[in-house]
């Protein structure tokens, strides 16, 4: 998370584009991991049929809720965050991406068809900071995302690549 700039506002139209896509791929990665989680049990899943969880809940918790991150590295996250972030909502994220990291291979095989959900969540605030929800749009300034529910994620086409050049590329098209 050190990795961000959060004084990049610039970048809210600079890579706008590929912060979206990035964002709609989140929401796809995420969408599959709560299906494959509901055929768990009926447990509540992290509420995201709620509106007020979905989409940025910790679903490393879902995935083993022994593994947390270890305490120190949480804290100092939560003092960087707070030095830095731009809102409550950023530091949600960051600290699920965290607890994610945190997974054992061990924990995650049991699903090994399934994305890193939170790899295109990092790589959009790598690329320009935080984002806000508003009016039903996740908004980047020049670019929004409709916040729709998890299920309308699901089908969604997969982002092709997620390197750098082909997100440069893919904001060099936005700018024409």
């Amino acid at each position: 998370m050190v990795a961000i700039d959060w004084r990049a506002a610039g970048y809210d139209f600079e890579h706008g584009a590929s912060r979206a896509r990035l964002m709609r791929e989140y929401l796809r990665r995420a969408a599959l991991w709560v299906a494959e989680l509901r055929k768990d049990g009926p447990r509540p899943f992290f509420g995201a049929g709620d509106p007020d969880h979905w989409p940025f809940f910790d679903i490393a918790a879902r995935v083993d809720p022994r593994v947390r991150a270890e305490e120190a590295i949480a804290a100092r996250l939560d003092a960087f965050l707070s030095e830095h972030a731009s809102g409550f909502l950023v530091g949600t994220v960051c600290r699920a991406a965290l607890h994610w990291a945190s997974l054992s291979d061990e924990s995650l095989a049991r699903y090994p068809h399934l994305p890193d959900p939170f790899e295109p969540l990092v790589l959009l605030l790598e690329r320009g900071g935080g984002f806000s929800i508003e009016n039903g749009f996740i908004d980047f300034v020049a670019h929004r995302v409709r916040l729709t529910r998890w299920e309308d994620h699901v089908t969604a086409p997969p982002i092709a690549f997620l390197t750098r050049d082909a997100l440069d590329a893919l904001d060099a098209l936005d700018a024409e």
